[in-house]
């Protein structure tokens, strides 16, 4: 019986009119992009995976663009090629370089509707580039809606065009990139807050990935808002990680995701760093609070590298 069961694979895999594989085929095979940050390649398994799209959403100014700029960086590292499709017309490659994208290498495309926008994310897709970022799907416009009067406003339209472009956009995935849409969450018109997105379900249906950012207390310096905890948490994966958990890395409003804090916490939650009262030690060093701490590191480049070691082995 297994013969015969092995020769029937073999005959169906020389049918070339199939476009079948073996289920252990590198073809199926993907690899990740990382984060860089513990917490956060914790939660998703190593970082944001190739092959498949990401979807992350929550509300406005919360962060949800930088931490896709974090997926471009760590992609340009790397050596890799990102893109990043401009549909809210907001790029801004200062900001973009404080966030440490090399912006000199970096595609950045701004569409005049939906169409075009997902023609070049399929080009894009087809030629291998490595991070492609859509930022973001309410910004897709098709063109039946763009050229009409401003009152003209057919029901469920943005739901229908991304509904109906995902199917044929998502396949061209095999060619190696990682796709990462950015959403917002609209207002809840009844009494539970509900995360309704422009665009419909499809996008959460196709998403391989579903990470929700949102603002989970501030950060402060004496009485001034220097920045809040950013709760990353992962609502959905096909590709492994820690469904339904979350991370939370501080944020500051003038730097971005404070990486040596980061690395700091997560010490703290695995006993790298002890902590009795107001005083933290490491290996031989003790200091005074997480400001005391933050500084021991940035003074010691060497103590906060062996630090990272740590953590990442």
């Amino acid at each position: 019986m297994k013969n015969n069961a092995d020769e029937a694979i073999a005959q169906l895999l020389k049918n070339d009119k199939l476009n079948i594989q073996l289920g252990d085929s590198e073809k199926f095979g993907y690899s990740r992009i990382p984060f860089q940050i513990p917490a956060l390649d914790q939660l998703t398994g190593g970082g944001i995976p190739k092959k498949r799209m990401t979807l992350i959403y929550g509300p406005t100014n919360v962060g949800k663009s930088y931490l896709a700029s974090q997926i471009v960086v760590n992609a340009q590292r790397a050596g890799g090629i990102a893109a990043w499709i401009d549909t809210e017309l907001s790029w801004d490659a200062e900001w973009s370089a404080k966030c440490g994208i090399d912006t000199s290498k970096i595609l950045v495309s701004q569409p005049t509707n939906g169409e075009e926008a997902l023609d070049i994310v399929r080009t894009l897709m087809q030629n291998g580039v490595d991070v492609i970022v859509l930022d973001s799907i309410a910004g897709l416009v098709p063109t039946a809606v763009a050229e009409e009067e401003f009152s003209y406003n057919p029901i469920a339209w943005q739901a229908r065009f991304v509904n109906s472009a995902l199917p044929k956009l998502l396949p061209n995935l095999q060619y190696g990139s990682a796709f990462v849409a950015i959403n917002q969450v609209r207002a809840s018109m009844g009494p539970v807050a509900l995360d309704n997105m422009p665009g419909g379900l499809a996008q959460s249906f196709f998403s391989h990935f579903l990470l929700q950012v949102r603002r989970n207390g501030w950060i402060k310096e004496g009485k001034d808002n220097v920045g809040f905890d950013m709760e990353i948490r992962l609502r959905k994966t096909k590709v492994g990680g820690e469904n339904w958990k979350s991370a939370i890395v501080p944020f500051r409003v003038d730097g971005g995701i404070d990486v040596t804090e980061s690395f700091i916490r997560e010490g703290i939650e695995r006993k790298l760093i002890t902590q009795a009262g107001p005083w933290y030690s490491y290996k031989d060093n003790k200091v005074m609070g997480m400001n005391g701490v933050k500084k021991l590191f940035i003074e010691q480049a060497t103590l906060f590298e062996d630090l990272k070691s740590e953590l990442n082995s």
